[in-house]
């Protein structure tokens, strides 16, 4: 019985080895695909998010235009890296998994890399290019702005993947309530400080700045209300 057990347990540390090989090689294709047009990617990234912007950047250190370039490659090729992680994950984990836990799970899987995207694409087609619009409207009309390449970079990536995360909140919403860790009503009452949470989670997410913070916060109180209104308490066995 020991015996059949170590074999089991070697079977499946093997299994997952391979899977995270596949999915380190997978990333590892991504960079090769993405490298050759590394700049160009870098251009339209700037043209999508600089909005009406007439930014000028600028490169304070030697290497900083190989290297910023190069960040973005391996950014991209992550993001495109989660949704072949999560199908690896699910076809490890199905084995073991009844039916109705598979489709929990799976068409969960399915909605947090649509929200992923949707607030990818909203950081970078509305919040980055207003965000950047508000400083220079605040600032002389005489202003020109220059940046660092690897500061705005630094500046973009985060916004997009605090983002991508923060649309996640249906989702952990939906998880609480289905697994009755915390019951919908008790949830209900606490918006309040839920509001205040999500006000404090866009300060430390995303740059230092009250716009991007509000253009956070707002949309992740709104997910919350609908993860909230979408989400029952799993239902029980009738004995």
């Amino acid at each position: 019985m020991t015996a059949n057990n170590n074999k089991s347990l070697i079977s499946h540390f093997s299994e997952l080895r391979q899977r995270i090989i596949r999915v380190a090689i997978f990333f590892f294709i991504c960079c090769i695909c993405f490298y050759p047009f590394s700049n160009h990617l870098f251009e339209y990234l700037l043209e999508i998010t600089r909005g009406s912007l007439n930014l000028e950047l600028i490169a304070i250190e030697v290497a900083s235009p190989f290297l910023a370039p190069l960040r973005l490659v391996l950014f991209l090729s992550f993001l495109l890296t989660i949704p072949y992680f999560v199908f690896q994950s699910l076809s490890f984990m199905s084995p073991g998994l009844y039916e109705h836990e598979k489709n929990f799970i799976f068409t969960r899987s399915i909605i947090g890399l649509f929200l992923f995207l949707l607030g990818v694409t909203f950081s970078v087609s509305i919040v980055i290019p207003n965000v950047l619009n508000f400083f220079q409207s605040v600032g002389p009309d005489s202003l020109s702005v220059s940046t660092d390449i690897s500061k705005y970079l630094g500046f973009t990536m985060t916004i997009i993947a605090s983002f991508g995360l923060a649309f996640q909140v249906p989702l952990f919403v939906n998880a609480l309530i289905y697994f009755g860790i915390f019951d919908k009503e008790k949830i209900k009452s606490y918006r309040g400080v839920i509001l205040i949470a999500m006000f404090f989670f866009g300060m430390v997410l995303t740059p230092p700045d009250v716009i991007s913070q509000i253009l956070l916060a707002l949309p992740m109180y709104l997910l919350f209300e609908i993860g909230l209104l979408l989400s029952n308490e799993k239902k029980k066995p009738s004995s």
